[in-house]
């Protein structure tokens, strides 16, 4: 960025990179040409090795594992790492995972087969390439486990990962006109100097993406909020408002935890 001093340190995340190739492709465009930093990816899905090997010359992106234990949309599916028979208490009767989190959980998904999974999935992105430095929860899937936070932290540090939860601080809400770009201006203005992480799916609003979607979130919608959540990271209004106004794009990996 510029040369103007840093007023707010800025972690970027872009979502579900590996889902498809419009996920991927956005993903590296918004790196690439915007403030994108990091990218949290998630092995069951049919687009991780492309995935790897779009960004397999990319250093400066840091890359986590996007934990998966649910697959939401309604004609898309996916499954474990390892075999389903392996896993029984995490997929469906069809060997998917389930439609959502409440759903897991009404299953009463056993730990132990849940810690096997997470390392399934670790492994996977390590062997594509992948240099994984943190973890997150695809839609929250912990929710659904009683017992497993402590079990999940002694997990990272003997992976050499970090939990990503540590390091938010939202940007503050603000009453704002204009599109979701404008917006997000609006509230880096506003913003106390300090860290803060931005969130996002960055993809396309084209036919792949159309095809996603479920009761309560359908296709269009789904590719037309995602089409923004890539123009929040890369409009030319964004790069030029970080530019000009010390906001510092910020990999986890030169982050500092929030206390």
């Amino acid at each position: 960025m510029a040369m103007t001093e840093a007023r707010i340190r800025l972690i970027t995340r872009g979502d579900d990179l590996g889902t498809n190739h419009s996920a991927n492709a956005a993903i590296l465009e918004a790196y690439k040409k915007g403030i994108l930093r990091n990218a949290s990816v998630m092995t069951p899905c049919p687009s991780v090795e492309e995935a790897a090997e779009m960004l397999a010359s990319e250093d400066g992106i840091c890359v986590g594992l996007h934990s998966t234990m649910n697959a939401e949309w309604d004609t898309v599916w996916w499954g474990p790492v390892l075999p389903s028979e392996s896993v029984p208490s995490l997929v469906d009767r069809n060997g998917h995972f389930f439609q959502t989190v409440r759903a897991l959980g009404e299953n009463n998904p056993d730990i132990d087969e849940v810690f096997m999974e997470l390392q399934a999935q670790l492994d996977r992105a390590r062997a594509l390439g992948f240099d994984i430095k943190y973890v997150d929860r695809h839609m929250g899937w912990s929710r659904a486990i009683d017992g497993l936070e402590e079990r999940f932290e002694r997990w990272c540090k003997r992976e050499g990962i970090f939990h990503n939860h540590g390091y938010h601080r939202a940007l503050p809400r603000v009453d704002s006109i204009g599109d979701r770009v404008e917006q997000l201006i609006a509230a880096l203005e506003a913003a106390e100097p300090g860290q803060y992480y931005l969130v996002g799916h960055p993809a396309y609003d084209n036919e792949e993406m159309r095809a996603l979607g479920h009761e309560g979130f359908p296709g269009q919608r789904v590719a037309s909020e995602r089409e923004w959540e890539r123009l929040m990271f890369m409009d030319p209004r964004i790069v030029r408002y970080c530019r000009e106004n010390g906001v510092v794009p910020i990999r986890y990996d030169k982050a500092e935890p929030v206390r």
